[in-house]
């Protein structure tokens, strides 16, 4: 068990250690001028951390297991830690980029004041669907050729057959349930442009 604590330490402090990738990234992209999805920033960031992980742990704590099952399970057990916790900070981060909560705050907090229509023409369903597809752009995760889009890297796509698989394991209707809360949505927009009508007028 000698190592395992500062194993446990090591990784308990993954996000941390994207953090930072990621702040010498951005410096790096931008003093180069190269503009890139900045989702796709933390990706790689994320997956450039196995290699400064593994090594620590290697160094601390893996290469003292005598036993080679031992080893592999030990080395698998960090492998998932990792990759949970980078995933954590990838949607953390993914949160600040795109949440409308967190936006529509922000927006309200930066400009003072906003009605509800104009919180409403910028949310509406086709600007945020617009908005999605130019991120999967930019992320490589689709492709367009003339009006039509396709798979390209199947990253973000694979992440989420997980995802919806898990939710049906959990009796979770992944795809009706998306479509429901978008519909809501858009119900929402509508209504609240209605309610900012009638208070205009009144």
């Amino acid at each position: 068990m000698d190592g395992l604590i500062p194993a446990l330490m090591l990784l308990s402090a993954a996000p941390m250690l994207v953090f930072f990738m990621q702040l010498a990234a951005n410096g790096f992209l931008k003093a180069l001028k190269i503009k890139i999805s900045n989702q796709l920033v933390v990706i790689l960031c994320c997956a450039a951390g196995h290699a400064p992980i593994a090594a620590i742990l290697w160094t601390v704590y893996l290469q003292k297991i005598a036993s080679a099952s031992e080893l592999t399970l030990a080395a698998l057990y960090c492998l998932i830690v990792y990759n949970a916790l980078a995933y954590s900070y990838f949607h953390l981060f993914n949160m600040s980029e795109t949440a409308r909560r967190i936006r529509i705050l922000y927006e309200i907090y930066s400009t003072g004041v906003l009605s509800a229509s104009q919180i409403a023409s910028s949310y509406n369903p086709s600007v945020m669907v617009k908005n999605r597809i130019e991120r999967l752009v930019a992320m490589r995760q689709i492709k367009q050729s003339g009006n039509r889009y396709f798979l390209d890297q199947r990253l973000i796509f694979a992440v989420s057959s997980a995802v919806a698989g898990w939710g049906a394991l959990l009796s979770i209707p992944y795809p009706a349930m998306r479509k429901s809360a978008s519909n809501g949505k858009a119900r929402l927009g509508q209504s609240l442009v209605k309610q900012d009508a009638k208070q205009d007028a009144a």
